[in-house]
């Protein structure tokens, strides 16, 4: 019979069995490597911490270049807008320089430009200085809506300028304007353009801008000169004045070779209309100014009619420009639009003004509160909003001067 083993033995731990091996396992932990497996748990600590501290640097300097790019593309950006401005202010400036007597006027106006306009106060007190419809009942009549229509030619052949066709429709260049062409059978190009001019005298003379009388000069049509060679040949120059249900027959009686002025010869209404009186003397800074004539051409008259008139335009297949401006003409739509602004700085190139305006005013009258013509309206300084320029009076009295003589001279035998 086996012996039983005595309470002691029962918690001896065994030479053998599953309870030595987690004996000789716990001894070798108690001892030396303890302290060396601490030693290597803080040095793999250490070069943790460096390491993460590393890549917190790293993302901290590439989150500040990338701000730092974002900074750069948005200040890149408004330096780009910046330039824009600037350029077509130095183009206005570099004109002006060919025209301009002396280069004291260019820096003045430089000067005006770049300060902006201080011109509040001259503001209220031209608001304030009383009603100004019976002057622009007495003026609107005399300032007439100019419309054009003109195709270029090539010389040697007679065949005019033709759109470039693609499975039936204009193709377009990358500057979104119609591709031309002398040849194939694409639709003639028709060139139209329209501009304000006011009566000066009995005889029909008219006032506006060379840009206006040669509108062929810039442009889409400029550039096609250059790349063709082509000439122009205008189809139809006529005027509407308000009040008058008829157009009227315009030609160009004489242009400026320095300044942007034209003189026009018109027939039917003009013969008739009130000249305008053109000022004697300068004006001046802070002066109140009003600016009248046919801003966006048709588009204004237009969107100044009632529902049906336009109605009865959409009705009409066949509708343009001529057609729409008979119309506008029969239903006695045709009225200059009026801005009023003051005078910003004036020099021998120009009058500076904050009147609205744009495109189609061109060659509109400057005028003062008495209704005399202080300046022809004839440029927007892109940049500078409500910033317009005006040719001084007295270029346009010359002009008529010059254009009087020569007409003398050309009479007699």
């Amino acid at each position: 019979m086996d012996a039983l083993p005595t309470p002691t033995e029962l918690f001896l731990p065994r030479t053998r069995g599953p309870w030595s091996a987690p004996a000789s396992f716990a001894r070798p932990l108690v001892r030396g490597p303890v302290r060396t497996s601490t030693r290597a748990d803080c040095a793999a600590r250490r070069h943790l911490r460096r390491a993460l501290w590393v890549v917190l640097c790293v993302a901290a300097v590439l989150a500040g270049m990338g701000v730092q790019s974002l900074y750069t593309a948005d200040l890149a950006e408004r330096l780009a807008q910046a330039q824009a401005r600037v350029n077509d202010l130095d183009q206005n400036l570099q004109t002006l320089r060919a025209q301009a007597s002396t280069h004291d006027d260019v820096e003045s106006l430089r000067s005006v430009m770049g300060h902006g306009f201080d011109g509040t106060a001259a503001r209220v007190s031209a608001v304030e200085s009383g009603s100004v419809a019976p002057v622009v009942s007495r003026v609107a009549k005399s300032v007439a809506l100019i419309q054009a229509r003109y195709v270029l030619i090539d010389p040697p052949t007679g065949r005019p300028l033709r759109l470039v066709l693609v499975k039936g429709k204009p193709q377009m260049g990358a500057d979104n304007e119609p591709r031309l062409t002398l040849s194939g059978q694409g639709p003639i190009y028709m060139f139209r353009s329209t501009g304000t001019a006011f009566v000066v005298d009995a005889q029909g003379t008219l006032v506006t801008n060379r840009h206006v009388a040669l509108p062929w000069e810039q442009g889409v049509a400029m550039q096609a000169m250059q790349s063709f060679g082509v000439r122009p040949m205008v189809l139809e120059l006529r005027g509407f004045l308000p009040g008058t249900v008829e157009p009227f027959a315009v030609s160009v009686a004489g242009v400026s070779a320095t300044h942007d002025l034209a003189l026009l010869r018109g027939s039917g209404a003009a013969l008739t209309a009130e000249p305008l009186t053109m000022s004697t003397l300068p004006p001046s800074p802070g002066d109140a100014v009003l600016v009248l004539g046919y801003p966006t051409g048709l588009t204004a008259l237009i969107a100044r009619a009632d529902k049906r008139f336009v109605s009865g335009l959409r009705q009409q297949a066949d509708m343009n420009d001529q057609k729409a401006a008979d119309a506008l003409a029969q239903a006695g739509l045709i009225q200059p639009l009026v801005s009023r602004g003051i005078v910003a700085q004036v020099s021998a190139a120009a009058v500076v003004h904050d009147a609205q305006t744009t495109f189609g005013g061109s060659g509109g009258p400057v005028l003062n509160l008495r209704g005399e013509v202080l300046a022809i309206n004839r440029a927007i300084l892109a940049g500078f909003g409500g910033a317009n320029m005006g040719v001084p009076v007295g270029m346009a009295s010359e002009l008529m001067q010059a254009e009087s003589e020569a007409r003398k001279k050309a009479e007699q035998p």
